[in-house]
């Protein structure tokens, strides 16, 4: 397995429930070679300029390949995030989640009891990486910790 990056959004609101509660906004990210204090510092910036939200977790639905989720309501905030985020890493850009196919979601296992409506609150960011010794947070990224 290859090593690779993603920011995520997490949704410990459902985790008792959810194995790795979280809502992808952009994977992958940049190779772990290329996350340098330089890319932590401008993630930490547009993080902060981020103001915490709440948002719900809707009835569970299924994509045509039959992954069950459950879709984050508003969806448009999700977007915003992901296209901002594109925008300021187009580096990041050529393997990542296509926009016009992009779906927000939280995906359940095939054993998950979890069902929406479930009232949640974006927080936090992390920038998580996936190796062959697992998965683990490299950074957290609070929102709305910047200087109005």
């Amino acid at each position: 397995m290859p090593t690779s990056t993603a920011l995520v959004l997490p949704v410990p609101e459902v985790r008792e429930t959810v194995e790795d509660a979280h809502i992808v906004l952009l994977s992958p990210f940049l190779p772990v070679a290329q996350v340098d204090d330089g890319v932590l510092a401008e993630l930490r910036q547009f993080f902060a300029e981020v103001v915490p939200f709440p948002f719900v977790l809707g009835e569970a639905a299924r994509f045509p390949g039959g992954t069950a989720y459950l879709p984050p309501q508003p969806v448009a905030v999700f977007r915003r995030l992901t296209h901002g985020l594109r925008q300021h890493f187009p580096e990041a850009v050529t393997t990542a989640t296509n926009l016009e196919t992009f779906v927000p979601h939280l995906r359940l296992s095939e054993d998950s009891a979890t069902s929406g409506p479930v009232e949640a609150h974006a927080r936090e960011a992390w920038l998580r990486v996936t190796d062959p010794d697992g998965t683990r947070v490299l950074a957290t990224f609070r929102f709305g910790t910047s200087a109005a």
